[in-house]
């Protein structure tokens, strides 16, 4: 008897265990992070991370190679150094100079002018590789897109990834997102006045195009007035006329109703969509419609970032090739 109660038990802690194995839950986590949770608070207040260019074994020059060679380009060295020189480095030594009596003397030029010109080429070209890869999406949205992969948010995620915070000099540790949105549109700068406009865009659809692989296009692309917009794209196209049709409803006198509208042009379903009322369900339908039309919905071919465009002085006359800074 006293056997069976044994095997019972085994059984039933085996099964316990497999219940809380197949759940993702292990008896050691909760005891781990309570035990990290009371030594962080009697350490107290954590210290503020201390820049790697404190070490003793920090080597600047080193560093700017090897990153270089992560991204396999080749900077020349008086540029990217240039390029990761921030304003506030050089406003805080002016007064560390100040405050010893030494007149200010630094012949050297900040990264601000080579942020906005980087900012422009990367512009273009995102814009140029949009246009190419989605012919059939109108210039508004394309510029949605566009604006979404340049801006702030964007640049100070990409340089963060790079590692830029350890190699840009200011006055902060560790550096604000402003100063890394300089920081990274000053490298593209750099890259293109050491090897070339096109090594420079191809950095750039492979660091910032990208950006876009896996998600939703059509959020970029919600017409404020879907019917207007699709009558004149029908209209463009010699097709005719949209007419909206409900196809069926669903709990019409609930909260929780739902209506399907369809789309019809010449006899032909080019939308559906669903919605809680039936004005809903047929913006939701003309906006399936030009979608499928822009060719931007998630059915659709995935982008490729393999593309050799031509040079960005077919693309904008404006554009000519960069010129090499002046550094002291």
């Amino acid at each position: 008897m006293q056997a069976l109660r044994r095997s019972l038990l085994i059984l039933r802690a085996s099964s316990a265990a497999s219940r809380l194995e197949s759940r993702n839950f292990q008896k050691y986590v909760a005891p781990t992070y309570k035990a990290f949770l009371s030594k962080k608070k009697k350490m107290g207040r954590l210290a503020d991370p201390h820049p790697r260019n404190t070490f003793a074994e920090w080597n600047y020059d080193a560093e700017l190679y090897a990153f270089g060679q992560r991204l396999r380009e080749n900077f020349e060295p008086e540029i990217l150094k240039q390029a990761l020189l921030d304003v506030s480095y050089l406003e805080k030594r002016k007064i560390e100079q100040e405050e010893v009596g030494i007149e200010p003397e630094l012949n050297l030029e900040h990264n601000g002018e080579m942020a906005n010109t980087g900012n422009r080429l990367m512009s273009l070209y995102v814009e140029q590789y949009l246009t190419t890869t989605i012919p059939k999406l109108p210039k508004k949205y394309i510029k949605n897109i566009r604006d979404h992969l340049i801006s702030d948010d964007m640049h100070a995620h990409i340089g963060k990834q790079l590692g830029l915070s350890d190699l840009i000099l200011c006055d902060e540790y560790p550096p604000t997102p402003e100063i890394l949105v300089r920081a990274f549109r000053s490298v593209i700068q750099a890259l293109a006045i050491s090897s070339g406009a096109d090594r420079a865009c191809g950095l750039v659809r492979d660091l910032v195009v990208a950006q876009i692989a896996g998600q939703d296009l059509t959020l970029f692309c919600s017409p404020e007035n879907p019917l207007k917009e699709l009558e004149e794209h029908l209209k463009s196209t010699n097709q005719q006329p949209p007419e909206p049709r409900l196809i069926s409803v669903i709990g019409q006198n609930f909260i929780l109703s739902s209506y399907d509208v369809g789309v019809y042009s010449n006899k032909i379903m080019i939308g559906r969509g669903f919605g809680e009322s039936a004005e809903t369900a047929q913006n939701m339908a003309c906006c399936d419609a030009l979608w499928r039309a822009w060719d931007v919905t998630v059915r659709r071919k995935p982008i490729s970032f393999k593309l050799e465009l031509p040079p960005l002085e077919k693309f904008d006359v404006s554009v000519k090739t960069p010129s090499r800074p002046v550094v002291t």
